[in-house]
């Protein structure tokens, strides 16, 4: 997934905070419009944004010094935008939000919903920024959520399940630069975030059905995967632990990957034996057996783990020691 990003790690050596400040806000301007920002000038000014484009849905993500952003009605009718934007506190403290003559208080971990194509303003309370968010284009999604001009600026649960999928969802997606080299998997990851955006801020009747059957089923999908890729090693890991840490029955964590590719014992099973694999090749463990590995990567029996690793990779674990061919 191709990025635009705005650092001000490369901006050149021996300026001093203003003029760097000036220098990435000339960057930034010239490629989100024109706007009113200010940072934080009691510490070093620092900042990096990036953008990326996945189909329907523009993500981004940003942090540093900056401390105040505001958008006038005369800039926007310069290079207008129309969208609606989501956007998730990620910093240490409190940010403020205005818009429509409301203020919003954003909290830690907390949505803002805005408007792009009228005046808004946000600033932090502390004197470090940091926003995870996305722009869905506006007719797209009325379509999916008819009042949702009038949600501009206020309050949400924070607490429905749909907003916390989002949020983890969102952050999944930004740091997946794969997926943008798969046209199946912007899409999917595209509607999945309008679906999860359309049921977090309130989405009812058929459309809301039909976004929760696609939305939290496909973020629901990528919790179980994300637990499976940090836990798999354990040999007491289970589709019931995964449950229990997620609020889901381990038949319904079964039912929702017998959906994808692969289920939950192949899944894991895959991933034991690949970082045997690795294990084995790696010459830093050429002092542990390989009864040792076995464990480390999840297996109870050795001789279950030497059967596995012959038919998936066509060898002994022994015989396939120290090479680096699978």
């Amino acid at each position: 997934m191709q990025k635009i990003i705005f650092t001000s790690d490369e901006l050149p050596a021996g300026l001093g905070d203003q003029a760097r400040f000036s220098l990435w806000r000339d960057m930034y301007v010239a490629c989100y419009g024109e706007n009113d920002m200010s940072y934080a000038s009691a510490r070093p000014f620092a900042m990096r944004s990036e953008f990326a484009r996945l189909g329907e849905v523009g993500i981004a993500q940003a942090t540093g010094t900056i401390d105040r952003y505001k958008r006038t009605l005369q800039q926007i009718a310069v290079d207008g935008h129309g969208d609606f934007q989501f956007g998730f506190n990620q910093g240490g403290a409190r940010a403020f939000v205005a818009q429509r003559g409301r203020e919003l208080v954003c909290g830690i971990g907390q949505l803002m919903f805005l408007s792009t194509a009228e005046a808004r303003e946000v600033r932090g309370e502390a004197d470090h920024w940091a926003w995870i968010g996305m722009g869905i284009a506006r007719e797209r999604f009325l379509e999916l959520v008819p009042g949702a001009e009038d949600l501009v600026a206020r309050p949400f649960d924070h607490n429905a399940p749909a907003m916390r999928h989002l949020a983890r969802y969102l952050a999944f997606v930004f740091n997946a630069d794969e997926i943008g080299d798969d046209p199946a998997l912007v899409s999917q990851a595209s509607t999945t975030l309008r679906d999860l955006a359309g049921l977090a801020v309130g989405a009812r009747g058929d459309v809301a059905e039909i976004a929760r059957g696609r939305g939290l089923r496909a973020a629901r999908v990528q919790e179980i995967i994300t637990e499976i890729r940090a836990g798999f090693a354990d040999p007491a890991f289970s589709a019931h632990g995964v449950g229990l840490k997620l609020g889901l029955s381990p038949r319904y964590v079964q039912e929702l990957l017998q959906e994808t590719d692969a289920g939950f014992t192949a899944r894991v099973l895959e991933l034991r034996l690949r970082k045997a694999r690795a294990m084995l090749a790696d010459a830093r463990h050429d002092r542990l057996k390989v009864s040792d590995i076995a464990l480390a990567c999840g297996f109870n029996e050795v001789s279950y783990f030497n059967r596995c690793f012959r038919r998936r990779f066509g060898a002994s674990p022994t015989q396939l020691r120290g090479t680096d061919s699978e």
